[in-house]
């Protein structure tokens, strides 16, 4: 036992070794100077579709007319996203921000004279209104005689989140890979225009930062090298074995008394227990708040192993009485048949960047601000 407990704490020295190294290597690289992370253009949807409307306007100042455009649907179309017979004309296009509709704002619309549409919803971090894919649906069909499609655009390419919009058509397209090898068509197209090509160039760069693809991550396959070593592998797997075994440790003794002093703070009641959480489907974490007689506030991982973070509100039992719910759903901003719902911010996965907003108090101050966020919204609300 003495010799694995020297073992890997000799690998836990190198591994830091290595990541500090590789840190100020990362820090060095010419990628990490960026305008758009210095602006702060991370999960803000607004500042980012503008970013995408002015690129994909064949009017705007880029000066490339419709070939961006172009561009993105090819992309699209490469992807198996559009199909391969999909044409959109590009006779008089228009490309609006924020466009009002009867069911809401649109992130982008993109329309021509052929009376084709692309209705683009962005999501970064937040998440969806209430059946808000579905209201659009409506509108494009209303309005484009089904000549339109319907783009849902995510870091990832997400599902929506809500059960409800089971029967409506959207396509999911990702940041990470529609939007990046678009971006890279586009390097190519303005070559020859140095303040677009460069601006370009970061701004894919930023995109990868806030996927996981950029130079800092490139540094995984010399450590999984490393870690490959045979005299190594006794301690990696010693480690492995007890991930899960860290993570409940630091929610059972450090989140869940953060979790107490919010309801202190708040004025609401903790009802979380100390319990195997990794290992547990639907784990999760509930609030009962004094004022309220039908609901508790409630945050849960979809998945098991800590993934797939939601919070909103749940009833209390069957027995209570649920019929303020479709306003609840609608004013929390999504959720199912049961309960209100939208995806946690920033950790709805908790791996090492979540255990340390743990330690660190950040994540605390997240789930605080969530919960207020949720009052502010049902302030008015009866019957929850």
């Amino acid at each position: 036992m003495k010799t694995e407990m020297m073992e890997t704490e000799k690998l836990l020295k190198e591994v830091n070794w290595f990541l500090k190294n590789k840190k100020l290597e990362v820090e060095k690289n010419e990628d990490t100077f960026n305008m758009f992370r210095i602006c702060g253009v991370n999960h803000y949807e607004n500042t980012h579709s503008s970013i995408l409307a002015e690129l994909l306007d064949p009017n705007a100042s880029h000066q490339f007319e419709h070939k961006f455009l172009d561009a993105f649907i090819q992309t699209l179309i490469k992807l198996d996203i559009l199909p391969p017979e999909y044409q959109f004309a590009y006779q008089d296009v228009a490309v609006h921000r924020e466009y009002s509709t009867p069911y809401g704002r649109l992130d982008i619309l993109i329309t021509n004279s052929s009376c084709d549409a692309l209705l683009i919803e962005n999501k970064i971090y937040a998440g969806d209104q209430f059946d808000q894919l579905k209201r659009y649906h409506t509108f494009g069909a209303q309005k484009f005689n089904n000549k339109f499609k319907l783009l849902y655009l995510t870091l990832w390419g997400n599902e929506s989140p809500q059960d409800a919009l089971d029967k409506t058509e959207y396509l999911q397209v990702s940041y990470c890979e529609a939007i990046l090898q678009w971006l890279e068509r586009c390097v190519e197209i303005a070559a020859r225009s140095p303040i677009v090509r460069e601006t370009l160039i970061q701004y894919s760069n930023h995109i990868k930062n806030l996927t996981n693809q950029n130079t800092e991550s490139t540094m995984n396959k010399e450590l999984i090298d490393q870690l490959s070593s045979v005299e190594h592998l006794d301690a990696v797997f010693t480690i492995s074995e007890n991930i899960s075994h860290v993570k409940n440790n630091l929610i059972n003794n450090v989140l869940l008394k953060q979790l107490e002093e919010i309801g202190k703070e708040l004025n609401i009641v903790s009802q979380s227990k100390s319990k195997d959480y990794v290992n547990t489907s639907w784990a999760g974490f509930s609030f009962a708040v004094p004022a309220w007689k039908n609901y508790n506030i409630f945050l849960e991982f979809g998945a098991r192993g800590l993934r797939n973070l939601i919070i909103g509100l749940v009833p209390k039992n069957d027995q209570v009485d649920t019929s303020a719910f479709s306003i609840i759903k609608e004013k929390v901003g999504g959720g199912n048949a049961r309960c209100a719902y939208i995806w946690f911010p920033k950790y709805q996965d908790w791996n090492a960047d979540a255990m340390k907003a743990i330690v660190n108090g950040d994540m605390k101050d997240l789930i605080k601000d969530e919960i207020i966020k949720l009052f502010d919204a049902l302030k008015e609300v009866e019957g929850v």
